[in-house]
This record gives C-alpha cells, sequence and structure tokens, in this order.
C-alpha cells in the first residue's frame, strides 16, 4: 500500500466521562441524553473530517472512546494510563488516548530521567498527566513515534494551609498564594515539557524515527515557559554555554545538525509554504477564556516533514482549526461538545 496523505488531529474531549460516574464532584454526572449528544459530536467529527491518527486529552471513559473510534475506522486504539478513583464514582485525573487507522506496534508511558531530575534540583517529579508515546507504522514514511500531552494547566499548584504565609498579613497573603500558586504551575509545566524533550531526543538517537508531538500544552508555545519544545538556533546561541564540537562546524553543518533534533510547529510549517502575503491570515484560537482566546492546542513535526530540510519526506499541505462551536455554537448540536477546538494537519508524502 502506497501512502499519498495522511491527516493527524488532536482533541481535547472536555470530561469524556460516561454516566453514572462523575468527574471531580458527584454533581458532575451526565445525563443519558447529554452524554449522547457528546457522543454524537465527536462520532460526527471523525465521520466528516476523517484524521488517520488521532491525540486525545481528558479521557475518562476509554472503553466507550474505543469502540466509538472503531465504528469510525480507527481500529487501532491505546492508553497506558487510567484516571483516579476519588471515591466510588467520582473520578480524577484523566488521561490521554491515541487511536490510528495503521498499526501501532508499540505503545509505552514516557518516563522522565531520574538523573536529568536529580540534575534540576527536583526531589522527586511526576508528569501532571502520564505521557504516551506509539510508534506508528505509517505506508510510504516507515515506523514514526507519536506523543500525546496534556501538559498542567494554569490553575495555581500550591498546596498550603488556610493560615497566612510567614510574615504577611491576611490580605498580602492571598495575593501572594496567587502568584506563587501560578509560578508552581508553570514551574510544572515547564519542567514536563523539558523532561518531555528529553526523553523525546534520547529516542530519536536511538531509533533515528520520526517524531510528532501532539495534545494540549495548556499554554502558548511561545509563552517562554515551553522553549524547550521551541528551541531555534538563534536561541541555543544566545545561551551561554560552551559549543565547542559546534564551533568547529561550517554554519550550514551546525543548522543541520540542530534541525534533526528541533521540532516545527505544523502550522508554521503550513504557512511558510503558501503565500499569504494578500490575505488576512490569522492564527485561530483554540480556547477561550471569557472572551480572551489563545493557542493552546498543537501538533509539532520532526525535520523530516519540513521542506527546508533536505532530510525532508513529506510536508504539511493543509492546517485546520474547529472553532465553530467556540464562536457561533448551536446549542442543540454543540452544548455538550468541548471546550477546546480540534487541530488538524494534512501531511503529504514528496515524490
Amino acid at each position: 500500500m502506497k501512502l499519498k496523505k495522511f491527516k493527524i488531529a488532536s482533541i481535547n474531549l472536555f470530561n469524556y466521562l460516561s454516566p453514572p460516574s462523575a468527574y471531580y464532584d458527584f454533581e458532575n454526572i451526565y445525563s443519558q441524553a447529554q452524554w449522547q449528544k457528546k457522543q454524537l459530536w465527536f462520532r460526527s467529527f471523525l465521520s466528516e473530517h476523517q484524521p488517520d491518527i488521532v491525540g486525545f486529552q481528558e479521557v475518562f471513559s476509554s472503553k466507550e472512546l474505543s469502540v466509538l473510534c472503531k465504528k469510525q475506522g480507527l481500529d487501532y486504539f491505546a492508553v497506558v494510563d487510567k484516571p483516579e478513583i476519588m471515591s466510588d464514582f467520582i473520578y480524577k485525573s484523566q488521561v490521554v488516548a491515541i487511536a490510528a487507522r495503521y498499526p501501532i506496534l508499540a505503545v509505552e508511558k514516557v518516563l522522565p530521567s531520574e538523573e536529568l531530575v536529580n540534575h534540576l534540583g527536583l526531589n522527586e517529579f511526576n508528569f501532571s498527566r502520564q505521557v504516551l508515546r506509539a510508534t506508528i507504522d505509517l505506508p510510504s514514511l516507515g515506523l514514526c513515534d507519536f506523543y500525546v500531552v496534556h501538559f498542567k494547566s494554569k490553575r495555581a499548584n500550591l498546596n498550603v494551609s488556610d493560615e497566612n504565609l510567614p510574615g504577611l498579613s491576611t490580605s498580602a497573603s492571598i495575593f501572594a498564594k496567587q502568584f506563587l500558586g501560578r509560578w508552581s504551575a508553570d514551574f510544572q509545566r515547564g519542567n514536563e515539557a523539558a523532561l518531555l524533550f528529553h526523553a523525546m531526543l534520547q529516542r530519536r538517537e536511538k531509533t533515528n524515527q520520526a517524531m510528532i508531538l501532539l495534545g494540549d500544552f495548556n499554554d502558548n508555545l511561545h509563552s517562554g515557559v515551553l522553549d524547550a519544545l521551541n528551541m531555534q538556533r538563534k536561541k541555543i546561541h544566545s545561551v551561554d554555554i560552551k559549543m565547542s564540537e559546534l564551533s568547529q562546524l561550517p554554519d550550514h553543518a551546525i543548522n543541520n545538525s540542530l534541525k534533526y533534533y528541533q521540532l516545527n510547529d505544523a502550522h508554521n510549517l503550513f504557512i511558510k509554504t503558501r503565500d499569504f502575503k494578500t490575505m488576512n491570515h490569522l492564527r485561530k484560537s483554540t480556547h477561550y477564556y471569557g472572551t480572551q482566546g489563545s493557542v493552546l492546542d498543537y501538533i509539532l513535526l520532526s525535520n523530516e516533514f519540513d521542506t527546508e530540510c533536505g532530510a525532508s519526506l513529506a510536508e504539511v499541505t493543509s492546517y485546520e482549526t474547529f472553532d465553530s462551536h467556540l464562536i457561533n455554537p448551536e446549542y442543540d448540536i454543540d452544548s455538550d461538545s468541548t471546550d477546546h477546538a480540534p487541530v488538524m494537519a494534512t501531511i503529504t508524502i514528496r515524490s
């Protein structure tokens, strides 16, 4: 079978949990009508847009999701973790999942390097949601490593007593807990990105397989917190580190060497191969907090998908953000769907 193109999508399912179970609180239970509407929304999305590989976030009911996917031709499905039960029928800590039309040959948890954790001065470290790596056999491309993530949210992540912080009044303590909690969440998310990328580099050197990272990053890729996933050559050289090995190489060799390890935003790869100079092309938000939109959901690709690289095997020929349910919702259809916009990239094999 010769593959000419395939589609990759990332979808945050927003508390995908079948009744009568509840998420986080005993009141959070979908009625049967709500659950059926939610199921129909995602089934319709998969049927209409026909992605070939999908990374899912906020999965509680993995069996139900597997059945839904298989009915849409996504016969291969995997998870590497289970949601935690708080008590009785109340669940927390959703997991990520992956579904594909092509064989998943291996699936594993991504574990951080204990040595690196110690070097970073972390007493202990765990991903807020376990990262999944799946090796998929893509016709015409061969083995490719897909990573599905759901990084720590911006919700305050600081466990302190209800008492005032040392040396602060009640009002000052409330203020301090807010910014310290926010920093703690950013710190966790940044460590997740850095330790994941280190694991991806290890895998890359071991297998030489193409890498695709997709998921809900809970932050803008250019925020600074996620710099590990957004390293460009100029950033690497701006850091005061010793690069004696690279300093002996000509510029083009340095550039090619570093590109082998970098990840590229699929949206940007699509844009740079198209002429949008005469168009008002603005990137759509994938999530809204009130009226403020932001891009939180991404598909990142290794240099096999960058047409400017000599090792390029394929290119991004389409990138779509499906946001109509967020900006112009129809209650009867969209009310129980998701608070994120799915994103999808079409990858075309280069001849």
